[in-house]
């Protein structure tokens, strides 16, 4: 049984007449003939009888016409919302990102995005560890996330977006306040603000200073950015953060070492094509790394 035979079914029953059912199908009266007979032998019963000069539906036509018309209806209805989502005028698109680049890279970013999609639903997920952001990808969860690169898990994939410097954060003060660069092992001595173990900063806070020969002395932990640089701007220590992480804060030295830097990639699943929302988001970001930012953002709170 075919989509169009229904159709065609519904059409004759409508204008009591193949001629007249041809002619507003757009079809040889011959090929809508055949199409009928197909089907009627199909389902091994006559779905139409003439009477006197018109072509009406037998008992068996009437029944199987209550059941194919809101079938029609429905799958007329699944296809024009297939097309709405192809045309991003529907849909919905779950992103998953650092804190530190929802409050920098992202906004402009998004703000184009609703701008020229305003129909797509977008959910906004933080965290601070890229692997359960690989895993939410892995399993469906989310459509596209931002994470520090490298990725590991089998059927993710991606592409890096930006490779950016880590920076010093030092209190109001410090000794090595105006300096143009830094080498990390300068600040061996000097007290640390950290973020908690196990997140994505405190690794690359811990691998950075082991790289260059100390173990950091993290005072102060927190879980969220906007303590942390309160605590820098109040003298409680210093902290070493990627560049995007420190937007806004005053006091900020770049490191000398080119390796002390983090790659931030955006992922999805390798299996099957992206959802055109996503597909659509994707290109911005794509766009928006190969631009510098245009003005500082303010730390997030996480």
């Amino acid at each position: 049984m075919e989509l169009h035979q229904l159709r065609y079914v519904l059409a004759v029953a409508e204008a009591g007449s193949f001629t007249r059912a041809a002619e507003k199908l757009y079809l040889a009266q011959p090929s809508l003939s055949v199409q009928i007979r197909k089907l009627e032998k199909e389902l091994g019963v006559a779905l139409f009888e003439r009477l006197g000069r018109k072509v009406v539906l037998t008992t068996a036509g009437e029944a199987f016409l209550e059941h194919a018309r809101p079938a029609l209806f429905h799958l007329e209805r699944a296809r024009e919302e297939a097309v709405a989502v192809r045309n991003l005028h529907r849909g919905r698109l779950a992103l998953g990102t650092l804190p530190s680049v929802g409050a920098s890279l992202l906004p402009g970013v998004l703000a184009g995005y609703r701008g020229a999609h305003p129909e797509i639903e977008l959910r906004l997920i933080e965290h601070t560890v890229s692997g359960e952001f690989e895993r939410m990808v892995q399993v469906g969860e989310l459509d596209l996330a931002i994470i520090r690169a490298p990725w590991s898990r089998p059927g993710v994939t991606g592409r890096v977006l930006v490779r950016e410097p880590m920076v010093a954060m030092l209190p109001p003060g410090h000794r090595l306040a105006s300096r143009e660069t830094l080498d990390l092992a300068e600040l061996a001595a000097d007290d640390f603000v950290g973020m908690r173990p196990g997140s994505g900063l405190r690794t690359l806070l811990v691998s950075a200073c082991h790289r260059h020969g100390f173990t950091p002395a993290v005072t102060v932990e927190t879980e969220q950015l906007s303590v942390l640089c309160g605590m820098v701007g109040s003298g409680v220590g210093v902290s070493v953060v990627p560049r995007l992480v420190a937007a806004g804060y005053p006091i900020t030295v770049p490191l000398g070492d080119p390796r002390d830097s983090r790659e931030l990639a955006v992922v999805w699943r390798s299996a099957g094509p992206l959802a055109p929302a996503a597909r659509a988001l994707l290109d911005l970001l794509l766009a928006a790394a190969r631009e510098p930012p245009a003005h500082s953002h303010r730390l997030p709170d996480r």
